[in-house]
């Protein structure tokens, strides 16, 4: 079996990416041919994450999307042109599509009865814009399957077509676990609005009058450093929370933390809250839509803040930085609780789909 899975652009670094990473590493130990397809012209063809010598990784080199129906039109039909002319000259079986500016063009690309395409969405369905959604209503009835990441997501795309339910797996499979006595709070992403790195003022704000001897290490960058900055100096806080920008060795970090925090307007399926728990670290993090309740057990491996409850997410960090048994006790549930979450369980479920769609 020949499997592409197709992107936006895999040069980028987020959770996307890693996620199609991760798939690929997957996939490319049990079938023959797995291919990236990365659609947009970039000038650094390789991926930040790395990927399975065994994984073809190709590019279309199209422009990236710009803002606006007209540019978004004019791109979705060079897209397809460019897709359908890719796909007649490889043979490929299955296409997996990320992200739904790709996978509501995906089934005017299908130039053979027997290809099977399957539609991956990893973001909040709330925040596709209305137009998305109504390309989507057109063609995502001839989807093959959509998967999604939790049970919320699907109620959600129930409506276009066939869904079935399968979360990222962990990318990680650490050799050390934090020991959770270092005086170190972490969060680690893309530096973006939907991160509510705004609502994590004034929580560090009261957090330094009584723990002034930790720190808040943000690993990570993105659009929005220029604004945290500002923020984090007028607010006094230089000297409390710390921008390390984007890192290589993200596992240094985990494991010399001793507590995760989100602060998230809302996340489809955070896999930093995954890997969080690999290593052992208990977690903070807003309840938000639609990922943090699907990963975090609230008061076993980490609390579950009602949302924008500032005073709350104080409570709860100042609870475990006050209780090391406390920390240890939620780290080792949060470890516990990510064995589901193994590649050896998410490709299971990715080779029963196959066969699901196949036969």
């Amino acid at each position: 079996m020949n499997i592409a899975i197709l992107i936006t652009d895999i040069s980028r670094t987020g959770g996307t990416e890693r996620a199609v990473v991760t798939l690929a590493n997957m996939l490319c130990k049990k079938y023959n041919i797995v291919k990236i397809v990365s659609l947009t012209k970039t000038t650094n063809k390789k991926s930040y994450y790395k990927i399975d010598r065994r994984v073809e990784v190709d590019f279309l080199n199209n422009e990236p999307l710009h803002i606006g129906l007209l540019s978004k039109i004019k791109w979705s039909v060079k897209t397809v042109f460019l897709l359908r002319n890719y796909f007649r000259n490889n043979n490929i079986d299955i296409i997996i599509s990320t992200g739904h500016n790709n996978n509501w063009l995906i089934p005017f690309v299908r130039n053979k009865r027997e290809l099977k395409i399957i539609a991956c969405e990893h973001i909040v369905y709330s925040s596709i814009p209305k137009i998305s959604r109504f390309f989507m209503s057109l063609t995502y009835p001839y989807l093959d399957k959509i998967v999604v990441l939790s049970q919320k997501a699907k109620e959600s795309f129930i409506k276009y077509s066939k869904v079935s339910i399968i979360p990222n797996a962990i990318s990680f499979k650490p050799e050390f676990l934090s020991q959770l006595t270092k005086k170190k709070i972490l969060m680690v992403g893309r530096l973006s609005s939907e991160k509510g790195l705004e609502r994590l003022i004034p929580i560090a704000t009261k957090l330094k009058e009584k723990f002034s001897d930790w720190l808040i290490v943000i690993v990570g960058e993105g659009p929005e450093r220029e604004l945290l900055e500002r923020l984090i100096k007028e607010s006094g806080l230089e000297d409390f929370i710390i921008l390390e920008g984007m890192q290589q060795n993200i596992e240094t970090y985990y494991v010399d933390s001793s507590i995760y925090i989100m602060t998230s307007h809302f996340e489809a399926f955070p896999m930093v809250l995954l890997e969080a728990q690999s290593f052992g670290l208990p977690i903070v993090v807003y309840n938000c839509p639609e990922g943090p309740g699907q990963i975090v057990r609230n008061n076993e491996s980490g609390f579950l803040i009602e949302n924008n409850n500032a005073d709350e997410f104080i409570d709860k960090i100042s609870m475990l930085i006050e209780n090391q048994n406390l920390r240890q006790d939620f780290g080792k549930k949060a470890k516990m609780n990510t064995d589901i979450f193994s590649e050896k369980e998410i490709v299971k479920k990715w080779i029963l789909l196959f066969e699901e769609i196949i036969n």
